[in-house]
């Protein structure tokens, strides 16, 4: 396959970044594995921590709402800069949900895609909703059930239009601590029935702890193939930095 810079690429909008979605029965109801986010399927029922993040109204990237004002997402989708907002809440990326915009954005200081590709985002308003919960080291482990979700595009060649209804994909973790090359921070690597593609970056990979048996958020999208369908993705590990989290958010 070679290396990973010759065999995977970024996965936003602006960046074609990542696009698939994991669901299971306990997180999102859904279809039958069919011809959704490159494989998948659409998620069909309530999925209040979702998030669409658009810059400038137009829609750039998955995203996922783990407090108040937080919102946590990939860096390569907000490195540019812009008029970030977000709709929280909706299975639709262009309607319904809680609206709500950017006030500022925390890309992690060591980001140099792929290795640390994650970046919080502080809303200017509160959204009442439920909040996506991040995992904890005891939730991780090699082969459990995941889930991805992200409204990426549905063609081998990340090419739109972008689907309107979010989008899942199952599998397992093929190793909680990726080692790619030329990766300075391990991701969280996973093998589903969907690749993701365009559009789903900064998307969540669910899981469920081996510890707790509560459904937690594993990382966020950074890396997928391009021709999608391998089914392999690398998500930036929440675990893995779970220090700059808390100390952003002001929780530590």
């Amino acid at each position: 396959m070679g290396t990973w810079r010759e065999s995977a690429a970024v996965l936003g909008v602006a960046a074609m970044a990542c696009a698939t979605a994991l669901a299971t029965t306990a997180t999102a109801g859904a279809d039958e594995p069919g011809t959704y986010i490159v494989g998948g399927g659409e998620v069909r029922t309530e999925t209040p921590w979702i998030s669409a993040l658009h810059n400038g109204g137009s829609f750039t990237c998955t995203s996922s709402i783990v407090a108040g004002t937080w919102v946590i997402t990939a860096a390569h989708c907000v490195e540019g800069g812009g008029d970030f907002s977000v709709r929280v809440g909706s299975l639709q990326r262009s309607s319904g949900g809680t609206e709500a915009g950017v006030s500022e954005v925390f890309i992690h200081p060591d980001y140099d895609w792929p290795t640390s590709d994650i970046a919080l985002l502080k809303l200017d308003r509160e959204v009442h909703t439920e909040y996506s919960p991040l995992a904890t080291a005891e939730d991780l482990a090699d082969g459990q059930a995941a889930t991805v979700m992200g409204w990426g595009s549905e063609k081998p060649d990340w090419s739109g239009p972008l689907p309107e209804n979010l989008k899942y994909a199952d599998g397992t973790v093929s190793d909680a601590t990726c080692e790619l090359d030329n990766l300075a921070t391990p991701v969280l690597c996973t093998d589903t029935d969907g690749s993701v593609a365009g559009g789903d970056s900064g998307g969540p990979v669910l899981v469920k702890s081996p510890a707790t048996g509560r459904i937690v958020q594993g990382g966020v999208c950074a890396i997928g193939h391009q021709p999608a369908g391998s089914g392999w993705a690398g998500y930036t590990s929440v675990v893995a930095h779970a220090d700059w989290i808390a100390q952003t958010m002001g929780t530590a």
